[in-house]
């Protein structure tokens, strides 16, 4: 085996664009989720009679994180700021025109967070962070309106290929936010001595107050804070490889669901988890949207209830031994053939 050959695969060897792709569809609708939220306090972090003022808030970014919103002062300005990157971001999940969407998008995006850095927590990195990359991908290759188009105009239907070094980014950023992550921990006494969740839920800054009883139970408190420790050292290794890929992921889900009942930190384990779709094959991919997409599930309702003898709306149950055999008509020979026999043919005539 050639390293140096191996390393140029890696890195530019062409793969499967649905990965890709399906990771620009759920973060196109996880940042227009980030904007919904934002939404709600416009005017708090963003309009003048806010918290800073364009002048203020540009001291407090400094010289080199310029932003669109440092010029733009009343609140329908900023409304109508909000409303275009939200159109920006809808072509950007559809994938129409997406290279251009991306960079647009990204730049709107990034105004929005240099605009008042002391809202700024880790989830608006993280978005920033996954949308460069994206921006720099061919993430338009599949799943898209650009994707369609391109096949329609070169009548060609095969499996779209791509560059993949743009994506092994974001699959090397996720890794390394894990295990930074639980390396850091591990400098500390609180998770090796399994008690940091202790603290956590018992943060009232950021903490659900309904699992505060947890406190009660140190031995939970001391299994949960080790098992997260030993997932967050497990995922960015095993998700690399098909055979326990699967089992990571469902761990990661696991994982970000805990997090997400125990602090109140929205959209940031929802981007970790999209950053899965990056690690699998098409296989997997095509298995994904086959599991989520609604009418798959509605045609495997139908077959149990054909199986089971239920009758479902929209559908025509066929008896095992076939239709009857006065139906059994080719229509191409005598069209209507009882409303001929009755007379009523002359009448539709």
């Amino acid at each position: 085996m050639n390293p140096l050959r191996e390393w140029n695969r890696f890195w530019f060897g062409p793969i499967s664009a649905r990965p890709l792709g399906a990771f620009r569809v759920v973060l196109g609708v996880l940042i227009l989720a980030n904007l919904a939220l934002l939404s709600f306090e416009l005017d708090y972090w963003f309009v003048d009679t806010g918290l800073l003022r364009p002048a203020e808030a540009k001291d407090v970014s400094g010289a080199l994180r310029p932003s669109i919103l440092h010029h733009i002062h009343g609140a329908t300005g900023v409304r109508a700021y909000f409303a275009a990157t939200a159109v920006v971001a809808v072509l950007f999940t559809i994938g129409w025109r997406t290279r251009v969407m991306g960079v647009i998008l990204y730049l709107l995006m990034l105004s929005i967070q240099q605009r008042n850095v002391v809202s700024n927590c880790g989830v608006d990195t993280l978005i920033l962070v996954m949308l460069f990359y994206a921006m720099l991908s061919p993430c338009g290759a599949a799943y898209s309106l650009d994707a369609r188009r391109r096949q329609r105009r070169q009548g060609i239907w095969a499996e779209p290929l791509v560059i993949p070094w743009a994506q092994r980014l974001i699959q090397l950023q996720l890794s390394l936010i894990y295990l930074n992550t639980a390396i850091l921990k591990c400098n500390g006494s609180s998770w090796l001595g399994g008690t940091a969740l202790h603290y956590v839920i018992n943060n009232t800054e950021v903490s659900r107050p309904h699992l505060r009883w947890l406190s009660d139970y140190p031995l939970a408190i001391n299994g949960m804070t080790y098992l997260a420790l030993a997932a967050e050292f497990a995922i960015p290794f095993l998700l690399w490889f098909k055979p326990t890929r699967k089992w990571t992921a469902l761990m990661g889900l696991g994982l970000h669901a805990v997090v997400l009942l125990t602090v109140n930190v929205p959209l940031f384990g929802e981007v970790m988890c999209a950053c899965y779709l990056a690690f699998l094959d098409p296989e997997e991919v095509q298995s994904l949207v086959r599991i989520l997409n609604p009418g798959h599930w509605l045609q495997r309702l139908r077959r149990t209830s054909t199986e089971s003898g239920i009758m479902l709306p929209g559908r025509v149950d066929v008896p095992p031994g076939g239709l009857p055999a006065p139906h059994l008509v080719d229509p191409s020979h005598e069209p209507f053939p009882l409303a001929h026999a009755s007379g009523i043919g002359r009448r539709l005539n």
